[in-house]
């Protein structure tokens, strides 16, 4: 039988959405970091690589929760974005401590959210 789309999001779509986020971060740094092993990547372009692994992984959650959501996919998705910022900052938070630099937090902010919206008006 098929759910109905009326009722809405509940918080395991965002979980599940979260858990798939999280898996294709993982994957992706594996990659990246077997590249600088056997490359020898330079930082700036390890930095872009990371914020395509940011995107990439926002942009399937806002996917997955954009078809859940059925109505303002975009918005589902860049919520989604921020969820998953929030939960990237508080990881920071625990690795680093208290400093972090600002304009990296902006950067990583601008793209999670807008991966994930626009992931969320691809679904």
């Amino acid at each position: 039988m098929e759910k109905n789309r009326s009722e809405g999001l509940q918080p395991m779509h965002f979980a599940k959405a979260i858990v798939i986020a999280a898996l294709i971060t993982v994957l992706l740094l594996f990659v990246c970091a077997f590249l600088m092993l056997k490359t020898g990547i330079e930082e700036k372009v390890l930095a872009i690589l990371v914020a395509g692994v940011d995107a990439v992984a926002t942009f399937a959650g806002g996917v997955y929760i954009g078809r859940k959501s059925g109505k303002q996919k975009f918005l589902w998705g860049l919520l989604f974005g921020g969820i998953y910022f929030l939960i990237y900052l508080m990881l920071v938070f625990l690795m680093n401590g208290i400093e972090i630099e600002v304009g990296a937090m902006i950067k990583s902010l601008l793209v999670m959210a807008v991966g994930g919206m626009i992931g969320g008006m691809v679904s």
